[in-house]
C-alpha cells in the first residue's frame, strides 16, 4: 500500500484479520481457527486492495475520472466476490472440511456476505491511503512554504544590505573630502558595521545587544556626516545576554530617519530602544521633517522600500509577535515597533 511502509501494511492486514476473526465468534467459537480460516479466505480481498490502491486509484481516481473508477471497481469487486465464492467452496470442501458450510459460499447469501468483507477491505484500505496522502501533501507543502520563507526572507536582506553599503560608503567619501581625520574615524566605524553585516546577518538571531551596537556604530558615522546639521537623541539600555534578534532588522528604521529628515536647515533623529518584562521590544525612531521633504515623503508612501521590507519581515520571522506602527505629522515622522522575542505568548491586536 502507498500509505506506509512495510510494518503498515502487516499492521493493517492483522488488525483487520483480528476483528474479523473475533466476529466470527459468533459461528465458530475457535479464534484460532478462526484466524487460520480467514488468513485463507482474505487472499482474494488483498489482490482486489492492491489492484485498487496501485492501478485503479492512481490510474483512474487520483487522476479525476471519477466514474471510470466507479465502473472499473465495481467490475473489479464482482470478480472478486464471485472469484471468492468457487476459492472457499473449494477451501472448505478439500482442506477445512472440518467446517461444513463449503455450500453456503455457493449461495446468494454467501455471495452478500463475501460482498460486505471485500467492501469493508476497500474501505479501511482507501481511508489510511488517502490519509496517508494527505499527510504527506500536507507535509510537502509545509517544506515548501518554509522554502519560499527563507528564500523571501533572504531576497529582503539582499534589498537591504546594497543600499545600506551605498548609503555608508556615500558618507565615507563625503568626509573624506572635508575632513581626513573624520573620514578615518568613519572608515574604521564602517568596518565594524561592515564586519556585523557579513558574518551576523546570516545567521537566524543575534544578541540584542550585538544589533545595539551596530545600530551605534551607524548613528556615529551619520553625526559625523552631518555635523552641526543634525540633532541625536539616543537612549540603548544593556540588555539580558540571552535576548536575542533577528540581525540587520532595526537598522533600516535608523537609515529611515536620517535619510528622509535631511535638512538644510538641520533635523533632529531621536532614536529609543527599551527592554520591558525581560522579553519585550519596544523601539521608537522620530525624525523631524522639513516641509519640503514631508511633501516627497508623502508622494512615496510611508518610507519607501525600507520600511516595506521590515514589515514583511515582522510579518515572516514574528508573526502575531510584534506591534508596527507608523505616524506621520506634517513635522514629525515616527515609528514604533514592538516585539516580542519570546515564542511562549503572542500579540493580540
Amino acid at each position: 500500500m502507498r500509505f506506509g511502509t512495510v510494518n503498515k501494511h502487516i499492521i493493517f492486514w492483522v488488525l483487520f484479520l483480528l476483528l474479523w476473526s473475533v466476529h466470527d465468534l459468533n459461528y465458530h467459537k475457535d479464534i484460532w481457527e478462526n484466524i487460520e480460516t480467514n488468513l485463507f479466505a482474505f487472499m482474494p480481498y488483498a489482490g482486489l486492495v492492491y489492484f485498487n490502491l496501485y492501478v485503479l486509484m492512481p490510474k483512474l481516481l487520483l487522476k479525476r475520472r471519477i466514474v471510470d473508477y466507479i465502473l472499473a471497481l465495481i467490475v473489479c469487486t464482482v470478480g472478486t466476490v464471485f472469484f471468492s465464492s468457487y476459492f472457499l467452496q473449494f477451501y472448505f470442501e478439500h482442506i477445512n472440511i472440518y467446517l461444513p458450510i463449503a455450500q453456503f459460499f455457493a449461495t446468494v447469501q454467501g455471495k452478500i456476505a463475501i460482498t460486505t468483507e471485500v467492501i469493508l477491505a476497500l474501505c479501511l484500505s482507501m481511508t489510511l491511503f488517502l490519509t496517508d496522502e494527505w499527510f504527506r501533501k500536507e507535509r510537502s507543502l509545509r517544506e515548501i512554504e518554509q522554502k519560499q520563507l527563507q528564500t523571501e526572507l533572504n531576497l529582503l536582506k539582499n534589498q537591504i544590505n546594497p543600499h545600506f553599503l551605498f548609503n555608508s560608503l556615500n558618507s565615507i567619501y563625503i568626509m573624506i573630502g572635508k575632513n581626513l581625520e573624520g573620514g578615518k574615524k568613519m572608515l574604521l566605524q564602517f568596518s565594524e558595521i561592515l564586519s556585523h553585516q557579513l558574518y551576523e546577518s546570516s545567521k537566524k538571531s543575534i544578541p540584542v545587544a550585538l544589533e545595539f551596537e551596530n545600530l551605534k556604530n551607524y548613528i556615529a558615522i551619520e553625526r559625523i556626516r552631518h555635523e552641526d546639521l543634525v540633532t541625536v537623541k539616543q537612549t540603548f539600555p544593556t540588555p539580558p545576554s540571552k535576548l536575542t534578534i533577528t540581525p540587520m532588522l532595526l537598522l533600516p528604521l535608523v537609515e529611515n530617519a536620517f535619510k528622509h529628515g535631511q535638512s538644510s536647515a538641520g533635523y533632529e533623529v531621536r532614536i529609543r530602544a527599551g527592554i520591558e518584562s525581560g522579553q519585550f521590544l519596544h523601539f521608537e525612531v522620530e525624525n523631524t521633517v522639513s516641509q519640503k521633504s514631508g511633501k516627497k515623503s508623502n508622494e512615496k508612501g510611508s518610507g519607501g522600500i525600507g520600511l516595506s521590507n521590515v514589515k514583511r519581515r515582522l510579518e515572516l520571522i514574528y508573526p502575531h509577535r510584534h506591534l508596527f506602527n507608523i505616524q506621520r505629522h506634517d513635522d514629525k515622522f515616527t515609528v514604533d515597533l514592538k516585539i516580542k522575542l519570546h515564542e511562549d505568548e503572542v500579540f493580540s491586536s
